[in-house]
């Protein structure tokens, strides 16, 4: 697992992302504005703390009331402390919460409340809107606005709706290849697809498609049951073990051509593991005796100011020669962030979730680089067998789990989100239905048989547009990638690709899986995104995105994207794997409203269609270089949806 991925981890857990589920968005820490009668129309401010909901004037900042709130998902209890109204304190109001716009704007509809007053409070004839605590950070709903009318670099989708306003579409499957999606998800259960020729737990294949009981898509990294491993291993170990039987000896002169890429594949990952496994000596030593580990983190702690410290701070500490101590110190500087504060309420932190970070700070040691870790035990296939087709299980369960499924549900539900319905965000499509593929594990990288095999079953079963918010470096089994990718090519399948998020040229990478064949040739059905930021300026397109003026077709908003997480939970994420499945919903806008286009045509259509800045940008990585933002993709634009939709209506003349 890489360092970035162990902190994100380190910093959703100890702040509480990963604490109780809270459905809804949470009102704490907010602050909004709007007109209320109070007993005539006035402008006020609301403002949510702990446990308490403060109503101020606008003009003055006065205090008009003051009430105990608690939010129980999508409801809001109130209750009176301090004000004008006449009503007891005693009186509990109970009121639906309604948000619009991803939460940028919400309402308060009465569910029972006998203080008429408070009633009149929330009668408001427009929403209150969201008041960001501070200006540089974007609007939750920024990748819908409209770069001209909102000088922000949103795709403009509130626009192509206005266009599309009174106009009949079809429901669209869109393919969601990744860690799997929440089911029950209050805003993606009810834009889950349903396999209408399969009976659910008969354990029959029904629809004698192969997969008995796919009634919402299928999990190629279940055992039978649904029980599905969270960490797999690199792409490295993963090639290093399948092949190492077949050409440790291998004489390669006598190999075909196919096989002699996949031989050379393999002295590739085979350097590179053995180098690893060698590296990682002295991890396996520092978590070998547990005793140890905390004696020399005692040791740092009683080094440290009790005060908040830093990285550089716990790597500076003398800790003489011993390699095993030097390597519990760079253990802990490397997982520390600011927030957590004093050294000492941090190692009580790594005490109290050490089975946690055990598994992501020596993941390498104990699964990544590890040759007895055997992550498809349970599922139960040959990994070595490219061909196999059959296995896996209908169910993902995620339990307890905190990280199965985030990643695929925060993908799902950027594409289709239930719109309209009140709760959380709304997603890009309005008539989509999500097909969960679970073929990405939560940590480490995604077997080529298990996406060939992913790519094969959306195709076959209905899927129009397939997202795929994944990548590696090697790729083993290109070949029966290469096929699939051709299968859903010549069935007209749309595959939109993250480009990746290494800050690097897209053109020179080894990437897969990719949209150029082995015999040279490139598929046409693979669309492939970059991630922009929400301001048209120098940083418009994320420094972390790979670009790429052959290889890249276009950026989308990637930056702080507001989605769904697994529990009814939300959270915002940043990567092209955000930005992905905006340009895939946006795909399956097209088809849902224009059916007869093609997936050559929507791809050809996005790509015309995107904004075009003319803007010098800081070039993505670790360079300040400036370049033309134009010069980072094939189309040199983002993507817009009004323009899409506008170009669309033109081509099929349906206006």
């Amino acid at each position: 697992m890489n360092l970035s991925r162990i902190r994100l981890l380190f910093t959703l857990c100890f702040t509480g992302i990963f604490a109780v589920a809270q459905a809804q968005l949470p009102l704490r820490g907010t602050r909004w504005k709007g007109v209320i009668f109070a007993p005539t129309e006035v402008k006020m401010l609301v403002t949510f703390r702990a446990d308490t909901l403060i109503i101020t004037t606008e003009a003055d900042n006065m205090p008009v009331e003051t009430m105990r709130y608690q939010q129980m998902g999508d409801t809001l209890q109130l209750q009176e402390i301090a004000g004008k109204s006449p009503c007891n304190i005693n009186i509990t109001g109970l009121y639906r919460l309604n948000y619009v716009n991803n939460g940028e704007g919400f309402g308060l509809q009465p569910i029972r409340d006998e203080c008429l007053e408070r009633q009149n409070t929330f009668k408001s004839k427009t929403l209150f809107v969201r008041l960001r605590p501070n200006p540089s950070q974007p609007p939750r709903n920024w990748p819908y606005l409209d770069p001209t009318a909102d000088s922000v670099a949103g795709i403009s989708l509130y626009r192509a709706y206005d266009l599309l306003k009174n106009k009949q579409s079809v429901p669209v499957i869109v393919g969601v290849l990744d860690s799997g999606v929440d089911l029950t998800h209050e805003d993606l259960r009810d834009v889950i697809w349903l396999n209408p020729k399969e009976i659910p737990n008969n354990k029959v294949d029904d629809d004698k498609n192969g997969y008995a009981d796919d009634v919402n898509g299928w999990n190629f990294m279940g055992a039978k049951d649904g029980t599905t491993y969270e960490y797999d291993q690199p792409e490295i170990t993963q090639t290093y073990l399948v092949l190492k039987s077949k050409y440790d000896n291998m004489d390669p002169a006598k190999l075909r051509p196919t096989e002699k890429r996949q031989y050379n594949t393999y002295q590739t990952a085979k350097k590179q593991y053995l180098l690893r496994f060698q590296q990682d000596q002295r991890k396996r030593l520092a978590f070998a005796d547990t005793v140890k580990f905390w004696q020399i983190a005692d040791q740092i702690q009683a080094k440290l100011a009790d005060s908040a410290t830093s990285q550089s701070a716990i790597r500076q500490v003398d800790l003489g020669v011993d390699s095993v101590a030097m390597m519990v110190r760079t253990l802990l500087a490397d997982t520390y962030l600011p927030q957590y504060g004093a050294f000492r309420n941090y190692l009580l932190l790594v005490r109290r979730n050490w089975t946690l970070f055990r598994q992501m700070t020596g993941s390498d040691t104990n699964i990544a680089y590890n040759p007895d870790y055997n992550a498809r035990k349970a599922v139960g296939d040959d990994p070595a067998d490219p061909t196999e087709r059959y296995y896996g299980s209908p169910q993902l369960l995620i339990g307890q789990s905190q990280q199965l499924a985030m990643h695929g549900s925060h993908v799902a539900g950027i594409i289709a989100a239930k719109r309209g319905n009140g709760r959380g965000i709304d997603g890009v499509a309005d008539n989509v239905r999500i097909m969960p593929v679970s073929v990405v594990p939560s940590n480490g990288d995604e077997r080529d048989k298990d996406v060939a095999n992913g790519i094969r079953y959306a195709v076959e079963n209905g899927a129009k547009v397939i997202n795929m918010s994944f990548g590696k470096r090697l790729s083993p089994f290109k070949e029966q990638i290469d096929s699939a990718i051709r299968f859903a090519e010549d069935r007209d399948v749309l595959i939109v690709h993250a480009a990746g998020n290494n800050g690097e040229n897209y053109d020179s990478l080894p990437a897969y899986p990719s949209a150029r064949y082995e015999n040279g040739q490139t598929a046409q059905n693979v669309l492939v995104v970059g991630n922009s930021a929400w301001r048209v300026g120098e940083g418009l397109p994320s420094l972390s995105s790979n670009y790429g003026v052959q290889t890249v077709d276009l950026f989308a908003p990637g930056t702080d994207i507001l989605s769904t997480l697994p529990n009814n939970r939300y959270a915002s994420f940043s990567g092209t794997s955000m930005a992905s499945p905006m340009t895939a919903g946006v795909a399956a806008l097209l088809l849902s409203y224009f059916p007869k286009l093609t997936a050559v045509q929507v791809k050809d259509i996005l790509l015309k269609s995107s904004y075009k800045p003319d803007v010098q940008v800081r070039k993505p990585g670790r360079s300040e270089q400036k370049i033309a933002f134009k010069n980072l993709s094939r189309s040199g634009g983002l993507l817009n949806a009004y323009e899409a939709v506008k170009l669309a209506m033109e081509l099929t003349g349906k206006k």
